[in-house]
């Protein structure tokens, strides 16, 4: 055999090696193993914290997606108290209202807000009717339960579903901190 011939076949022996020995490589099982994942007791939930300023963005967002085409008759922004600005008709006129609540996190997620503050102009009007006029008046989401005759606002986030099936839970409202904590839930079954 001449030279020429020994060092293809060298050549061409080295070549199969190395592809056999880089075809060992991959097809030999890792050492890495798969972590399990940990079962958790109870719901599945994240734990999210927002602001004041961010709340008022999500508020805004939402109200205006509930709306659709209909008119909002209320805002609703959040800063040392939850405030309600709204009118309803009184003798074919608009009468304006401004009225603010205390919020409060509930044990079981949902929050009441507790009415402490209302002006209607300089009219002494009782704040259960305002709130009964505002019940009858507006279309509030179906989680919002407005109870006149407590002066109170319940927000049923346990009735509240968002699009994808989460649900959502308050665990502390402290708008004199702006620290406001809600934990979103998995839906049943999500994390199996």
């Amino acid at each position: 055999m001449t030279k020429w011939k020994v060092a293809f076949f060298l050549l061409l022996f080295s070549i199969i090696a190395v592809i056999g020995f880089v075809a060992i490589l991959i097809f030999l099982p890792s050492n890495a193993e798969k972590p399990v994942i940990a079962e958790v007791e109870g719901e599945t939930a994240f734990h999210v914290t927002s602001s004041k300023a961010e709340l008022n963005q999500l508020v805004s967002y939402y109200l205006a997606k509930e709306a659709g085409n209909a008119p909002i008759d209320y805002d609703v922004y959040i800063g040392d108290d939850v405030e309600l600005y709204g009118s309803f008709p009184v003798l074919g006129a608009d009468i304006d209202y401004y009225m603010t609540f205390e919020p409060e996190a509930l044990k079981d997620g949902n929050i009441v807000l507790r009415q402490n503050g209302l002006r209607v102009g300089l009219l002494d009007i009782p704040a259960s009717y305002v709130l009964k006029m505002a019940d009858s008046a507006y279309a509030f989401p179906e989680w919002v339960h407005v109870v006149p005759d407590e002066e109170r606002i319940y927000l049923s986030l346990a009735e509240m579903r968002l699009d994808n099936g989460m649900r959502v839970k308050a665990e502390s409202f402290n708008l004199a901190k702006d620290n406001i904590q809600f934990a979103v839930l998995l839906p049943e079954g999500a994390a199996e």
